[in-house]
């Protein structure tokens, strides 16, 4: 396919940057890099490209070219590297992956850990993304029930409109200032070529394996140890606190309560909101439902591990990349930049009172502060601040984030579970480095746990998780200590594998769960997608369609149409809460209303088609005669358009 072959063309010409930029590490690395590179230039670099020629096959063709320029530049200084990139021979190849030297990730954490973890992540997206379904239809799983829905539409949008800056398709009238770079990236397949199935779950694969391989590396780099970084990543990646312990509770009085989390919606041990267990798995509800989460965790665990070398070896190149990589971020994941922001101030106080040369060490991060902000400015002014600025739904002050029952440090140990336990021990017996990463993170927890950023309350969980990334790999690193302390001790063994399924029996049970949602949910029938495949056939790809709030809709999400208003659960939280409220009204008036009413409606908010399904049907007492007066250009399963202009 050739989306695929486009795709796969920035992920190769990425890992050839790598391979130029970081020449002494292995090839895991240069892979893991690489892989990033490859999908920051696609998401970011089609910006300005965009803006001129819109979201068409001419602005990708100048990125592509664009992208592989420089490439022929450097290729002239470093001729040896590009060669053996792309020589016949396996020299380069077998010389990196049998290297002694600068090693991060081995072949056997690559094929027994890195890929394992990878494919879970993968299984769950293909059993939960679009997946076949009975009679034609498609489903998802459980945790994609709701936020797939609105990035399926951000896809379909942006690739059948092509306008650009892309308009926010369940507003109409709107612009999309949520962070959609993964989204466009998923277009760009879909434009090409690709179903849309293919052109979400493609991209999410390398997602995964970046995410994965990130968290390894930057465990890693803080403690350089193989055993602590394995740990790290199980517990970060099957992550649960101690929930799984009202469940055991609950089985005492009913064996039947324990096996509801296999069967009940949202009833698992990281997310059980009747007892106030909040502390949801990553793999289940951020990776895979949370596209921009994805990519921001991508990002970010770059930077991170970027950040931590820059100030340790003090290489301006580095604070350079840095820079660029953070100026593309605002659009990929907005919270990941404002996480890389907070980190990076408290790591440049907390170096700059140690260092000698601060004149040298105060211009290297003027180059990371100063590129940062020529490329991000432009689009947070654009973008972010001009939805967030006068709305007084974001920016909000809030202590003790969405703790509605518990005592404060009770709410954090039963959701965090070992890492909370251990956290300050862990901090008082790590590297003097590692101090400074983890007092950054404390910044940015205490400012997460004081300021809302957003309507929805719960999303600043996108914040924390940052922190507890590193918590998890300096708890991790402490545990290991007292392990080979106790070498000698009967018990040592018991007490291991008793904490390592204190910190993941949790997310075990919540992840056999989401497995088992799979494919559970209808989200679309043949008849939503054939009625589907008609409106981007036959329907102008800028016309406005008047349709129910429902957030399962085939005309925006499939078809790719903007909506006069879509569903609270996306409309809502992202501040437009008001606008939702009128909007809503204004259907039942204009789907119940008199002829008048109807065109009046019509003309007044350049609605271009009304739609008329089994949900429209469900919500209002539609007017047929008023519908009458205009062209009926669809009647096939019980669904109905009609053309108004």
């Amino acid at each position: 396919m050739l989306g695929v072959i486009y795709y796969l063309l920035f992920l190769i010409i990425g890992f050839i940057y790598s391979s130029m930029f970081f020449k002494e590490k292995d090839i895991y690395y240069k892979l893991w890099s690489g892989l990033v590179f490859g999908n920051i230039i696609l998401m970011a670099g089609i910006i300005p490209f965009a803006l001129i020629f819109k979201f068409k096959y001419i602005s990708h063709i100048l990125l592509l070219i664009t992208a592989i320029i420089p490439i022929v530049v450097l290729g002239i200084k470093h001729k040896d590297v590009v060669q053996s990139i792309f020589s016949e021979k396996t020299v380069y190849l077998k010389k990196h992956l049998v290297c002694k030297e600068n090693v991060v990730i081995s072949n056997k954490i690559f094929l027994f850990l890195i890929m394992p973890v990878t494919l879970l992540i993968c299984l769950l997206m293909v059993n939960h993304i679009l997946a076949p379904y009975a009679n034609g239809a498609v489903s998802s799983g459980q945790s994609t029930y709701g936020d797939l829905q609105m990035h399926l539409g951000f896809v379909t949008s942006i690739a059948e409109q092509k306008t650009f800056p892309p308009e926010y398709c369940f507003l109409s009238g709107t612009r999309l200032n949520y962070p959609f770079l993964i989204d466009s990236l998923s277009s760009s397949l879909y434009m090409f070529g690709c179903p849309l199935r293919i052109a979400v779950l493609i991209p999410s694969f390398i997602f995964a394996l970046c995410i994965v391989m990130g968290f390894y590396i930057l465990s890693f780099s803080l403690t350089k140890s193989t055993t602590v970084s394995v740990i790290a990543t199980l517990f970060f990646f099957l992550n649960g606190g101690f929930g799984f312990a009202y469940f055991f509770e609950s089985a005492k009085e009913d064996p039947s309560n324990f096996t509801k989390f296999f069967t009940e919606y949202y009833q698992t041990p990281t997310n059980y909101n009747e007892h106030n267990i909040r502390w949801s798995n990553v793999i289940c509800d951020m990776i895979i439902p949370q596209r921009t989460t994805m990519a921001g965790w991508c990002v970010i665990l770059f930077e991170l591990e970027m950040l931590v070398n820059a100030v340790k070896n003090k290489k301006t190149s580095y604070f350079i990349i840095l820079g660029v990589i953070a100026g593309c971020m605002p659009m990929i994941h907005t919270h990941s930049l404002l996480a890389l922001g907070i980190i990076s101030a408290g790591m440049f106080f907390l170096y700059l009172y140690d260092e000698k040369d601060k004149k040298s060490y105060i211009m290297r991060w003027i180059y990371f502060g100063g590129i940062t902000l020529v490329l991000a400015m432009p689009q947070l002014f654009f973008w972010t601040f001009s939805q967030t600025s006068g709305n007084n739904s974001f920016l909000r002050y809030s202590f003790n984030w969405v703790n509605e029952a518990d005592p404060y440090l009770w709410f954090y140990i039963k959701n965090w579970g070992i890492p909370f336990l251990f956290i300050i021990p862990a901090f008082f017996n790590t590297s003097k480095d590692n101090k400074k990463l983890v007092l950054s993170c404390g910044l940015l927890f205490l400012i997460a746990e004081l300021i809302l950023f957003q309507p929805n309350d719960y999303d600043n969980n996108k914040l924390f998780y940052i922190a507890y990334m590193i918590a998890v790999i300096i708890v991790s690193e402490y545990l290991v200590l007292i392990y080979n302390k106790l070498k000698g001790i009967n018990l040592r063994g018991f007490l291991a594998a008793l904490v390592i399924i204190s910190a993941t029996l949790s997310g075990v049970m919540t992840i056999i769960r989401e497995y088992h949602s799979g494919a559970m949910y209808q989200t679309y029938s043949a008849a939503d997608i054939e009625v589907a495949e008609y409106i981007k056939d036959n329907t102008d790809a800028n016309g406005v369609f008047m349709t129910s709030t429902n957030h399962i809709n085939p005309v925006v999400s499939l078809a790719g149409r903007t909506i006069y208003v879509g569903s609270s659960l996306y409309v809502h939280f992202h501040g437009f809460g008001e606008e939702y409220t009128e909007r809503s009204e204004e259907l039942k008036t204009a789907y119940e209303g008199s002829s008048q009413q109807l065109k009046s409606f019509a003309d007044e908010n350049n609605i271009s088609y009304i739609y008329v399904g089994n949900n429209e049907k469900q919500d209002f007492n539609i007017n047929y005669n008023s519908l009458s007066q205009f062209e009926k250009i669809y009647d096939e399963n019980s669904i109905q358009i009609y053309k108004v202009k």
